[in-house]
């Protein structure tokens, strides 16, 4: 059946070229309209995500009496993807360099990545900067007398940026927290997550307690969000229903110009059922050319000048649903054709 649809394909040219040029158009519309749509919004999200709609700060003083515990308490929460507790700061010095910049120093526990266990503090390439650790390491004296050695390399996050230039020393003993970074696995679960970490901070006196949330953040992320796809998708399917409606008036003329030879088939004794699938094979051949072709001539231009391109899933969505409106369309003419009295058609010259 598919060796004879790539037959009637090429036999009749102008309407397959037709039809594969429609699906291509349809193609490369829906990827130039909403195709940058879903571009923009990914990167519109990107962007307000970096500046950190999933996270939810917790700062206490030092007489607040909330300790390193809370980290466990907090992980066990559903909806969370990291926790971050830091200690008071402690400022520390070059110790080769007594009057030099101090920078902060904390205790810290839960997520943060690679980070000594040995005794040893990590320091951020700011950090590493600000005390003039010229190889990366050296030592370090804080205001209480301690002496430190601190490694450079460590990867502070996005949601820690604000604490640079930092200095941690991993902490194995429950102690006092200063600073308590949560962050949530997506930006809708801000606000509940926001209520549960107030209510396990588990502070001696919550007014030295302040919390703060991206929830605003996150709220504006869902609408922009929602706005694009409202918009990304009625682009679609407004392209989608115009195409379909070309496929399907380019078929019917098909069907007119071939009557005779659908004729001859039902009086050979081909069933209704083999020409409407002949016709849709037939149609599914072309448009998978077309969905193909019009892909590729968006995405590969796109692609070279650097332009924003929707994802693999979007662009695969986009051509599977060319192809399913092509044959969707196909299957009214595909009816009309396999209706056909042959007897009749056979008597008109």
């Amino acid at each position: 059946m598919l060796r004879e649809a790539v037959a009637s394909a090429v036999g009749q040219p102008v309407p397959s070229l037709l039809t594969v040029a429609m699906v291509a158009g349809m193609c490369a519309a829906a990827l130039l309209t909403s195709g940058q749509t879903a571009a923009a919004e990914a990167a519109a999200l990107a962007r307000i995500d970096a500046v950190g709609t999933r996270s939810v700060v917790v700062r206490a003083d030092v007489d607040a009496g909330v300790t390193s515990a809370v980290v466990d308490r907090v992980r066990a929460l559903e909806g969370v993807e990291s926790v971050v507790a830091l200690g008071p700061i402690v400022d520390a010095r070059n110790s080769n360099v007594p009057a030099g910049r101090p920078v902060p120093v904390r205790a810290v526990y839960g997520d943060l990545g690679d980070v000594p266990s040995d005794g040893l503090a990590a320091a951020s390439d700011l950090a590493v900067q600000a005390l003039g650790l010229v190889d990366g390491s050296g030592s370090i004296v804080t205001t209480d007398g301690r002496e430190l050695v601190v490694v450079a390399g460590l990867d502070v996050p996005d949601h820690l940026r604000e604490m640079e230039p930092l200095v941690v020393i991993p902490a194995a003993s429950t102690g006092p927290v200063a600073v308590l970074v949560v962050v949530a696995d997506e930006p809708q679960t801000v606000a509940p997550l926001s209520a549960a970490v107030v209510g396990l901070v588990a502070a001696d006196d919550p007014s030295a307690v302040t919390l703060e949330t991206s929830a605003e953040l996150a709220a504006i992320r869902a609408a922009v969000g929602g706005e694009l796809v409202t918009y990304g998708r009625s682009a679609v399917l407004g392209i989608l229903a115009v195409a379909g409606l070309l496929v399907a008036a380019n078929l019917f003329g098909l069907v007119q110009l071939r009557r005779k030879d659908f004729g001859r088939r039902r009086a050979l004794g081909a069933s209704r059922g083999q020409i409407v699938t002949l016709l849709l094979t037939q149609v599914g051949v072309l448009a998978v050319a077309g969905a193909v072709l019009g892909t590729t001539a968006v995405i590969v231009p796109s692609m070279a000048r650097g332009a924003p391109v929707p994802g693999l899933a979007f662009v695969v969505a986009v051509a599977v649903a060319a192809v399913l409106t092509a044959l969707l369309a196909a299957l009214g003419p595909a009816t009309v054709a396999a209706n056909r009295d042959p007897l009749h058609e056979m008597r008109i010259p």
